[in-house]
C-alpha cells in the first residue's frame, strides 16, 4: 500500500488486492457499511496522518476511486477544512463532474447505483423542490442532517415518464449531487441526523 501527497489538501492512495488479503477485506463486499471497510478505510487515515502530516480534525472528505491500477485500485482522497465552505464543496463537484465527462467511457461499465444523494444549503430549498416534484416523483426519500448542511437521498424508481437527465437537472436547481454514493450513505448513517426516515418530500409538502 502507497500513500503520497499531490497537494496540500490531497493525498493519493494505491491499494494492491494482496493489501485487502492481509487484512482480511473482501474487496466484493467493500463498502462503507461493512465494518472490515471502516476499519480498513480510518486505518489509511491514520497512516496519513502519521507519515505525512495529513490531519483530518473538523475536516470533510471527499474520496474519489481512480480506476489506473491494474493490481488493485487507487484512490484520491481530498479535504476540505473549513465545513462552512458549501460553495467550495460545490465548485470542487462541478470541476471533477466536467472532467469526468473525458473518462465516461471507462466507466460505462461500473454498476449505476439505484439511489441519488443531493446536498442542501437549507430546509427551505427542499421544501421547494418537494413541491415542484409532487406530481413528477413518488419514490422514496430520506432526509438527513449533518454539520450545516442538508442531505435528500432519493431513489430512481419513483419517476413519472421522466427522464433521469430532467429529474437530475430540476434537483441541480436547488442542490448540488453528491458523488460515491455508498460512502455517503453510510457516513451520513453514522454521523448525519435523520430528520426525515421516509417519504421525505411528502412529509414536507404535508407539514411545510
Amino acid at each position: 500500500m502507497k500513500i503520497e501527497r499531490i497537494g496540500d489538501n490531497i493525498i493519493r492512495v494505491t491499494i494492491t488486492y494482496n493489501d485487502l488479503e492481509e487484512r482480511n477485506v473482501d474487496l466484493n463486499a467493500l463498502n462503507y457499511n461493512s465494518p472490515a471497510a471502516q476499519e480498513f478505510f480510518w486505518d489509511l487515515m491514520e497512516q496519513a496522518e502519521e507519515q505525512l502530516g495529513f490531519s483530518l480534525a473538523d475536516s470533510q472528505l471527499i474520496i474519489e476511486p481512480v480506476p489506473d491500477s491494474d493490481e488493485g485500485f487507487v484512490i484520491n482522497i481530498t479535504r476540505i477544512d473549513d465545513e462552512g465552505e458549501f460553495e467550495s464543496i460545490h465548485k470542487y463537484i462541478k470541476n471533477r463532474m466536467r472532467r469526468s465527462d473525458l473518462r465516461v467511457k471507462k466507466r460505462s461499465r461500473r454498476v449505476s447505483s439505484p439511489f441519488l444523494v443531493y446536498a442542501f444549503r437549507s430546509i427551505d430549498d427542499i421544501c421547494e423542490l418537494a413541491r415542484r416534484l409532487e406530481t413528477r416523483y413518488s419514490g422514496e426519500s430520506t432526509l438527513y442532517r449533518c454539520k450545516d448542511s442538508y442531505y435528500l437521498i432519493l431513489s430512481k424508481s419513483g419517476l413519472h415518464s421522466y427522464s433521469i437527465k430532467l429529474f437530475e437537472l430540476t434537483l441541480s436547481e436547488y442542490g448540488v449531487k453528491v458523488p460515491n454514493i455508498n460512502f455517503m450513505e453510510g457516513y451520513l448513517n453514522e454521523h448525519g441526523e435523520k430528520i426525515i426516515e421516509s417519504n421525505a418530500l411528502e412529509v414536507l409538502r404535508k407539514y411545510y
